[in-house]
């Protein structure tokens, strides 16, 4: 007897209701929406720049340990990666980002969803909700990458949890112009 998966468990719940709460989540009291926009320009093609950040490997070759990102395989058994409604988490002490890839318009936009219970340090200070990424052509081999990063706060750690992410995507920008530049 094989054991019931959980995709074959039925459930009474709307759909849409589980894509508003995923969407658009309720800002937690005591907290506050923080917004992190950033952009990088890239000396490679849009299509290069997609297939490099679009590649779950580039997320899963070479990671330290005790940080690590998986990706779910999907229900009917293909490989999960960055498609829709992959379930996805990049794990390590005091972090734990886990959600669902939403949408996906190859090679412009990719979106991910982070679920409830996600956050960065503590539940009790930063818990992430979307993170966005558009591709835009800038003329013969190059490109635009831009970023939006929506995290739920606590007022006072607002201004820390901005400084540390303009220092971690200086440094994702610093590295990706480095690895793009080799894999001509």
């Amino acid at each position: 007897m094989s054991a019931a998966r959980s995709s074959d468990i039925p459930s009474a719940i709307d759909p849409e209701v589980l894509t508003r709460q995923l969407l658009a989540p309720p800002v937690p009291k005591g907290f506050r929406l923080h917004v992190l926009e950033r952009s990088w320009n890239f000396g490679v093609p849009r299509q290069q720049l997609w297939d490099w950040l679009n590649d779950p490997r580039t997320f899963t070759r070479g990671q330290v340990p005790p940080f690590k990102v998986e990706f779910l395989d999907l229900p009917n058994g293909d490989p999960g990666g960055f498609v829709p409604g992959c379930l996805n988490v990049h794990h390590g002490p005091l972090m734990s980002f886990h959600g669902v890839i939403g949408e996906v318009r190859p090679p412009e936009y990719r979106d991910l969803l982070y679920s409830y219970g996600s956050y960065a340090l503590s539940l009790r200070l930063a818990r992430p909700v979307r993170l966005q990424f558009w591709f835009e052509e800038r003329g013969e081999g190059k490109s635009l990458l831009k970023l939006r990063l929506d995290t739920h706060t606590r007022r006072w750690f607002a201004p820390i949890w901005g400084a540390v992410n303009r220092f971690f995507w200086w440094n994702f920008g610093l590295s990706a112009r480095l690895v793009l530049r080799f894999r001509r």
